[in-house]
């Protein structure tokens, strides 16, 4: 019974929370031997080199929707004839969108703002949904390792607290059957003495004495290599899990993201919206006729928006009820404000993983030898990336 009770705490399952790991430190892993030393400051190196490639993307739409914001400022800014003219010309061009919408979105299950965004993305999303769909697939394995690592841990934990126990337990006997094998010793040899018996009795407690000595020797030094063996697991188990739980929150913000960004709950609901809009596109193509008010009214708009140098004056004409509602204004930027929040909140993630890892190979590049050179070369590599990036 206490088998069956010793095994089932040893397979114990573990969930992760979600919510806690995005907000926990990466645990430091402490090693002494040169080989393990440097296999794990390599390891911290790659991941840096890795996340500061990966900064690059990020850091790119986190520019756009920054001079996104930059063209909101001009066009906002703008006063007399001039705004007067640009509020002329977006009217007209909301007013024809509209009529031209009315017949294409019939019967559409996606609203215009999706419509809008499909169009505007038309030749990413199937690359984005693609992403999506990968990482979320990469998610749910993160997440089973992350499972696996902190059931491992435990695993661990365990077998060296019951080796501990039981090199306390091997003390305790030790002294124990030192006092009685002692008393012993001095009860059979007095009693031989008395009675003039041979040393046959002597004999055979010493005899005794000597196996249970030897057992309870062994026993130790098997209890010391499973304490050795189950604190190079853990910090094994460590390591692994901090490499994983960086690779699962960047996976997560770059589902989040894609998401909020598409207001959609996952891959799934972004896959129906552009089939959606797909068939939208069908039914304008079968319409066989273009809109050429239209097309005059968005290239005045296009026109005098590269007149004001903005970021990308093509992209207003999706928006040109930003221009005629401020409401519609001040939705619009609330939109570039919070993407570009989560675009900072993902870099200042990364930047702080990065800064401890460096904390961690500056604990180790002293016991690196010749490889130290490199090693530091390497980290004034990842400063020179990751500089400027907000």
């Amino acid at each position: 019974m206490a088998f069956l009770d010793w095994l089932f705490k040893r397979k114990k399952k573990v969930n992760i929370d979600e919510s806690v790991i995005a907000e926990e430190e990466i645990k430091p892993v402490e090693l002494k031997d040169p080989a393990s030393i440097r296999n794990y400051v390599i390891s911290l190196c790659e991941q840096m080199i890795d996340i500061s490639k990966e900064m690059d993307d990020v850091r790119r739409e986190y520019e756009q929707v920054t001079a996104h914001l930059n063209d909101i400022q001009i066009v906002e800014g703008l006063e007399g004839e001039q705004k007067n003219q640009l509020i002329e010309i977006a009217t007209q061009v909301s007013k024809l969108i509209s009529v031209r919408n009315d017949y294409l979105n019939a019967g559409s299950k996606i609203s215009d703002e999706t419509f809008y965004q499909m169009q505007e993305l038309e030749d990413e999303v199937p690359s984005i949904i693609r992403r999506l769909m990968d990482n979320e697939k990469y998610l749910d394995t993160v997440k089973r390792d992350l499972n696996r690592l902190a059931a491992e841990k435990i695993e661990w934990s365990v077998l060296k607290q019951e080796a501990e126990e039981e090199q306390n337990d091997l003390r305790r006997m030790s002294k124990i059957l030192l006092v009685a094998f002692g008393l012993g010793a001095i009860t059979v040899a007095t009693i031989s003495i008395l009675m003039k018996w041979n040393f046959l009795p002597i004999i055979i407690v010493a005899f005794m004495a000597t196996l249970a000595a030897s057992y309870i020797l062994i026993r130790m030094q098997e209890c010391t290599t499973d304490i050795k063996q189950s604190e190079l697991n853990i910090n094994h188990a460590i390591a692994l899990e901090n490499r994983v739980k960086i690779r699962y929150v960047n996976t997560k913000n770059a589902i989040d993201y894609t998401c909020n960004r598409f207001r959609v709950k996952d891959s799934r609901e972004l896959t129906y919206n552009y089939e959606q809009y797909i068939e939208v596109c069908r039914e304008k193509e079968r319409l066989k006729q273009t809109n050429e008010d239209l097309e005059y009214f968005n290239n005045r708009l296009v026109r005098i928006l590269r007149g004001l140098n903005l970021y990308d004056a093509k992209v207003w004409l999706n928006y040109a009820n930003a221009v005629i509602d401020p409401r519609e204004m001040v939705e619009l930027k609330h939109e570039l404000f919070s993407r570009r929040q989560s675009l900072r909140n993902h870099i200042e993630y990364n930047l702080n993983a990065i800064s401890e890892m460096k904390v961690e190979v500056d604990k180790y590049v002293e016991k690196m030898g010749e490889k130290s050179k490199q090693v530091r070369a390497i980290l004034e590599k990842v400063e020179e990336l990751n500089n400027g990036i907000i």
